[in-house]
């Protein structure tokens, strides 16, 4: 099979009429006058993002939700998303079926269709870049910036087990079994993103750890954050020591849960939504006026606060 046979058999099933069948240069959308279009773009690398003996749908799954994971940061409805996708030949036959698969699985759970993108070969690693489309009521999406100084910070369910996940993810222990499932399959908050509209007031994707993802919050609103370590969701893992546990929630990244700031007065509906979509919410912090670093680490300033960077 050819390209073009690939993307007839296994990616135009998984359109929508927006996409024209695959046959246009380009996806046509009529952007509805009251509503915002949401847009980001992510890439996974093999070798970077997924070892690539994954199984293909997995890889697919993965791909897609960490785009979704951005729309929920966004308080966005994701719509739909172009796909481009670079592999080697040779691993285009068994590849290219199972990750579709995947992708239509995960479409059926979030609710949205491809719309286009590009197929080519590579001469050595799997490349995947997803753009992907969300909307929103005009000027009702959550920025990185409108934090304000008082305001509480949440962080939605447990950190630090995809870093776990990473680390052990050829150990044969079942007490991983969890962590490894969280690198391999993380869950976009997308339901809870949409429900914090008019609550949050700035929020971000943890995907490069808690304390640079926090910092991107208090930089944008010129704050500081107060961070109480203690409170900090972490899981109980016995084989590993609370302190590695807690590094890797504060530097690990990969969790794809939500780090938002909101009014103190907000608080009660935050345990009734937590409740409600049962999905851990946990006070971890305040914002403080701006004083020599955007963030600290309350009762305790020994460690240090740099997440991975790419370069």
């Amino acid at each position: 099979m050819n390209e073009f046979d690939y993307i007839e058999k296994y990616f135009n099933p998984l359109t929508n009429e927006f996409a024209g069948n695959l046959k246009n240069d380009a996806a046509i959308y009529n952007q509805r006058s009251s509503f915002d279009l949401i847009i980001s773009t992510d890439t996974l690398v093999e070798g970077i993002h997924f070892f690539g003996n994954e199984d293909p749908s997995i890889i697919a799954k993965k791909s897609l939700r960490v785009n979704l994971s951005d729309m929920a940061a966004m308080g966005a409805k994701p719509v739909f998303y172009n796909l481009s996708l670079s592999l080697p030949k040779e691993k285009a036959k068994l590849f290219i079926p199972k990750f579709a698969k995947g992708l239509e699985e995960d479409q059926e759970i979030f609710d949205l269709k491809l719309i286009g993108g590009d197929l080519t070969s590579s001469l050595k690693h799997i490349s995947i870049t997803i753009t992907i489309f969300g909307e929103t009521s005009n000027n009702q999406s959550i920025p990185r910036d409108g934090a304000q100084n008082g305001d509480i910070l949440y962080v939605s369910g447990i950190l630090g087990l995809s870093k776990i996940g990473l680390e052990n993810y050829n150990s044969d222990s079942k007490e991983f079994c969890e962590a490894k499932m969280k690198y391999l399959l993380p869950q976009p908050r997308v339901d809870l993103g949409i429900s914090l509209l008019n609550i949050a007031n700035s929020m971000i994707d943890v995907s490069d750890g808690l304390v640079q993802d926090g910092m991107h919050l208090a930089k944008n609103s010129n704050l500081s954050i107060e961070l109480n370590l203690s409170k900090v969701p972490i899981p109980k893992i016995n084989k590993i020591d609370r302190n590695i546990i807690l590094d890797s929630a504060l530097y690990g990244g990969d969790d794809y849960e939500l780090l938002f700031s909101c009014d103190p007065s907000h608080e009660a509906f935050i345990k009734k939504l937590s409740s409600k979509m049962n999905i851990k919410l946990t006070k971890i912090g305040k914002f403080r006026e701006f004083k020599n670093e955007f963030l600290k680490f309350k009762n305790n300033s020994s460690r240090p606060k740099r997440s991975f960077l790419h370069f």
